[in-house]
């Protein structure tokens, strides 16, 4: 395998390839001698980070002898780079450089991004706590590079080609689960090089066996098995058959739909839902729980429930026929059972590892379908059954919610005057009993406070029953804290000691993907989970120095990204990695929006007061080796977040009043 990157200029191209068995770098300036190495390696998967829609362009042009000079390679790049830019369609752009055979390309080029990057390939190298400087030739230098400015573009160069070696290793798991997949289901080679999505309606319809005899043609929300007397879910239902017509009318076009049809606000036992095409979300805002309160936390989520609500409800796209549908029920059924088999503890490492590689296999699969049902461009495009997918999602989890609320009758003793003997004592029905307290309902789950000893005996009966109904698998997860600011940012931990978190607040606790202002989602979950004061956690010379910098890059509406300093304003680069700075030397960093007059500068959001901007390599570094870091601007901000969890708002700044 090779990872490749070029470098195009005005007078000079440079392909640099890397070699991941060997480690070793070729870097060549000569288009011939360009040629001539990828033709001697198109055997090989090349891996890049977009290069589906530009380095494999280029190439292409190359061995095709459509791109023989430095000159129209350059007009190449710069035309995909503005067209790209402008949303251009790639075609028209490739029509118009006369490189429209480049879709059949025999080049095997595996590009990074295609996996569900959103970040350019500097801010992931960022991430890392890799160099992110950048070379200082400009590509649009109007004269041949010297050789100094050579070995310059060189050094970057391997740097780009490290960075993506790096980012392959993040993916790694992914490029595997797609050979597997290619090789489980005959399909030619290069669609390891396909996205998720193109190889996921690929394997489904690989399965397709001339006429398509699918039985279900139609499917009415109103024949599953919901309890239809309970007012909320036959408000939700109607709500639903009035956004189906929205839809319908619109052609699933939802920009063309009215909004307030798309979307419902109801309250759900005491806490607001918001109901809508994705999902149903509610909870209680700053909702928090200790394990001194010594209260039970219930977790009761549905297994994988879009692949089953597909599967078990038969709303797999019609495009998909009996036999596409058998093989992805399989695929649910064995990912299920494989973790289910997870949990024996005499598997050794290797057998473990066998059955995890199958469901990351099947996985990738069951996550990509709903979204290429969705996508008109897919050709498992199926809106409204997509569509009533999540509707079934949202109507099984309330009447859930409602079996569980009506699952006991609560008895009560008549008083006396209503009694003939006048004694009284006697039961009599009266509402329902009251053994749980709803916290939040999430899409495929919900989480709830019980109020009594048997609380858990009677969930547990009343999710066995509601399973039989609608041929759903429940997992349950127990916890005696949580610490909720809303139903979209919340920290517990389980009673095996698992640590659970969601949320910008907190999801960079476990995410080192984007490793971005760390220190403060720890410093955040250290605090709630074991007490550990902000300051503390924050102010450890020891901890890694990437837990504390911010990757920040300027949007294609900004230019002129300015460092003001006291010594005189700097020009940097649009990727810059920050720190708060104490030094007063050190101004904030700012950007230039290109619609605004020359000199017009704007604070870059989110950025402090004083930085320090640091973009060379930090990988190992502690945080303690850099001089003037402002740790109280990083104490403040958790602390923000903290405060945000508990619901105690920010002081009022109070203005004078003029005159005074």
């Amino acid at each position: 395998m090779l990872v490749a990157d070029y470098e195009i200029f005005k007078k000079d191209s440079l392909l640099g390839v890397l070699d991941i068995e060997t480690d070793n770098i070729y870097q060549m300036w000569d288009i011939k001698d360009i040629k001539e190495f990828i033709q001697k390696h198109l055997d090989e998967v090349w891996v890049g980070y977009n290069s589906e829609n530009y380095d494999k362009i280029l190439a292409h042009g190359m061995i095709t002898s459509k791109i023989t000079t430095p000159e129209k390679a350059y007009e190449v790049s710069k035309t995909i780079i503005e067209s790209q830019d402008d949303n251009i369609p790639l075609f028209r752009t490739l029509n118009k450089l006369g490189v429209n055979d480049y879709y059949q390309s025999k080049i095997l080029m595996y590009d990074l991004l295609g996996d569900g990057a959103f970040f350019s390939l500097k801010q992931l190298e960022g991430f890392l706590g890799m160099s992110i400087v950048e070379s200082v030739v400009p590509f649009d230098i109007d004269r041949p590079l010297t050789a100094e400015e050579k070995r310059d573009v060189e050094k970057y160069n391997r740097a780009d080609l490290y960075g993506t070696l790096e980012r392959f290793k993040q993916r790694k798991n992914t490029f595997k689960t797609k050979m597997m997949l290619v090789k489980e289901f005959k399909l030619p080679v290069d669609y390891i090089c396909k996205t998720n999505a193109k190889l996921t309606e690929a394997i489904l319809l690989s399965q397709n066996k001339g006429v398509n005899a699918r039985l279900r043609k139609h499917f009415d929300l109103c024949d599953l098995p919901v309890n239809w007397e309970v007012p909320q879910l036959k408000q939700i239902y109607k709500f639903f058959c009035d956004a189906l017509k929205e839809l319908e009318i619109n052609k699933w076009e939802t920009k063309k739909c009215d909004k307030t049809k798309l979307s419902m606000d109801l309250d759900i036992l005491g806490v607001t839902h918001t109901f809508a095409l994705g999902g149903v979300h509610g909870g209680i805002k700053n909702y928090i729980c200790r394990p001194e309160d010594k209260k039970k936390i219930v977790w009761v989520d549905v297994s994988s429930l879009y692949p089953n609500i597909l599967t078990k409800w038969d709303l797999l796209s019609r495009k998909v026929d009996r036999h596409g549908c058998e093989a992805f029920a399989n695929m649910v059924q064995v990912r299920m059972d494989i973790k289910a088999k997870l949990h024996d503890e005499g598997l050794s490492k290797e057998e473990k590892k066998a059955l995890k590689d199958q469901a990351a296999r099947y996985k990738l699969i069951l996550n990509t379908t709903s979204g290429c049902m969705k996508d008109k461009f897919k050709k498992i495009y199926d809106p409204e059954f997509n569509t009533k997918m999540c509707m079934l999602g949202q109507l099984s989890l309330m009447d859930l919610v409602y079996r569980l609320a009506y699952a006991k009758p609560r008895a009560r003793l008549r008083p006396s005057w209503a009694t003939e003997d006048g004694k009284g004592g006697e039961l009599t029905g009266g509402g329902y009993y009251e053994y749980f307290k709803l916290i939040q309902s999430n899409t495929d789950g919900i989480a709830l406070e019980l109020l009594s000893d048997d609380a858990e005996e009677i969930i547990d009966k009343v999710c066995h029953e509601w399973e039989k109904d609608w041929k759903f698998s429940l997992e349950k997860t127990v916890a005696d804290n949580l610490y909720e600011k809303d139903v979209n940012n919340y920290v517990f931990k389980d009673s095996g000691g698992k640590i659970k978190v969601k949320g910008a607040y907190v999801t960079k606790y476990d995410d080192n993907e984007q490793d971005t202002l760390a220190i403060l989602a720890k410093a955040v979950v250290d605090y709630f989970l074991d007490g550990v004061d902000i300051r503390t956690t924050i102010c450890n010379p020891e901890n890694p120095a990437t837990d504390y910098q911010m990757i920040k890059k300027l949007g294609g509406m900004y230019d002129t990204p300015t460092w003001k300093r006291e010594y005189g304003d700097m020009e940097v680069q649009k990727v810059n990695r920050i720190f708060p700075s104490i030094d007063p030397k050190n101004g904030g960093l700012y950007k230039h929006k290109k619609s605004k007059e020359v000199g017009v500068l704007d604070k870059v959001e989110g950025t402090p007061e004083h930085v320090l901007i640091y973009n060379e390599d930090i990988r190992g570094k502690k945080i303690g080796e850099f001089d003037n870091i402002d740790y109280e601007w990083y104490i403040a901000e958790a602390q923000k977040r903290i405060n945000d969890f508990l619901g105690i708002k920010p002081e009022k700044k109070t203005r004078k009043k003029k005159g005074v």
